[in-house]
């Protein structure tokens, strides 16, 4: 799995750039984000290469990304790796899991659709699960 340095999976995510090439689903993913994460983000600024890409002219949803700076600044992998973790900048990038995402839109939650477009970020379990195999924790 192709891991962010905040644990969203780039794999999952219909914004990173071969998925968009595969199957353009930008549409449904920007109403996505509007509706669990309140984010007016336009389908055509939808576009990421990774935040592990090294590229000069790569795109980034987000070209400030606190976490992906804090990350690279302590030389770590992502934030499973922090003793610190998870800490006010990881808590800025945190996900919804499928319990808080149903939590919070009630009836209309639709697990497919969570399933297609947010289960990339569910960021928390996915390193709560990383620290729990490989630390113990």
């Amino acid at each position: 799995m192709n891991i962010t340095r905040c644990g969203y999976c780039c794999d999952l995510c219909k914004a990173f750039e071969p998925n968009i090439k595969e199957n353009d689903q930008r549409k449904e993913l920007s109403k996505a984000w509007k509706d669990y994460y309140d984010l007016d983000i336009l389908e055509e600024d939808i576009h990421c290469d990774g935040c592990r890409c090294e590229k000069e002219n790569r795109k980034l949803i987000d070209t400030n990304c606190s976490v992906r700076k804090c990350v690279i600044e302590e030389n770590l992998n992502h934030c499973g790796e922090c003793n610190k973790y998870p800490c006010s900048t990881f808590n800025q990038r945190q996900g919804l899991s499928a319990n808080e995402a149903k939590e919070k839109l009630g009836e209309n939650y639709d697990a497919s659709k969570y399933n297609e477009y947010l289960l990339a970020y569910d960021n928390k379990s996915r390193i709560d699960e990383y620290k729990k195999i490989n630390f113990n924790k």
